[in-house]
C-alpha cells in the first residue's frame, strides 16, 4: 500500500475515483452488437483475429460484450436509449459548450461503450496503446448512424464529422480528436 493510500485510509478519505478510459459511440438508432459484427471489427481494427492458442475470446451476451485480445479486457456495452439518465442531463450539457455538443448528447437514441477493463491501473504508456486499440475499434463501429463520440476522462464530446474515423484510427486518437 503506497503511503498516500495508507494517508487516505487513516483519515477515512475514499480512494479517487479514477476516470473510466472509454470511448462512447451516440446513434441516432441502435445498432445490434451481433458476434459477426464485432468479429469483423475486430478483425479490420486490429489486423488479426482473436486466438484462442493465445488464450483470447470474445464473449458476447447483449447488451453486453467482453472481448479479450493480447493483454487487455475490454467490455462493449449497448443500450437503446440516452447514455445520460434524464436526471443528470442537464448537468452533462453544461460541460459541452457548442450547440452540436449538446444535439449530440440530447438528440442521439442509442449508444455503444468501449471501456478498457484490464489492466485496471494501466501506466501511461500502456493507457496509450489502450485508446489506440479501443480507438481503432470504435472507428470500425462508427457510420452514418453515429451522431458523435464522448471521452469520459476527458469529458469532450466529438460531433460526428468527415474526419472523426481518421482521428480514431490515429496512433494517439483522444489528441487527434
Amino acid at each position: 500500500m503506497s503511503l498516500v493510500a495508507k494517508l487516505r485510509a487513516a483519515f477515512r478519505i475514499p480512494p479517487k475515483e479514477r476516470a473510466l478510459i472509454s470511448f462512447v459511440l451516440h446513434f441516432r438508432q441502435p445498432m445490434p452488437l451481433t458476434d459477426g459484427r464485432i468479429q469483423l471489427a475486430v478483425e479490420r481494427a486490429w489486423g488479426r483475429a482473436v486466438s484462442e492458442e493465445r488464450n483470447e475470446h470474445i464473449t458476447n451476451k447483449p447488451p453486453l460484450c467482453f472481448v479479450k485480445f493480447e493483454n487487455f479486457v475490454l467490455l462493449l456495452r449497448s443500450g437503446a436509449r440516452n447514455y445520460c439518465p434524464a436526471e443528470y442531463l442537464e448537468e452533462a450539457l453544461a460541460q459541452f459548450p457548442e450547440e452540436t455538443q449538446k444535439a449530440v448528447a440530447c438528440d442521439h437514441k442509442a449508444f455503444l461503450t468501449i471501456d478498457l477493463m484490464n489492466p485496471k491501473h494501466p501506466t501511461r504508456s500502456e493507457k496509450k496503446a489502450c485508446y489506440r486499440r479501443m480507438g481503432s475499434l470504435a472507428a470500425e463501429l462508427v457510420d452514418e448512424n453515429c451522431m458523435g463520440v464522448y471521452v469520459p476522462e476527458t469529458g469532450r464530446m466529438y460531433p460526428y464529422h468527415v474526419e472523426l474515423t481518421a482521428a480514431l484510427r490515429s496512433n494517439d486518437p483522444v489528441r487527434a480528436l
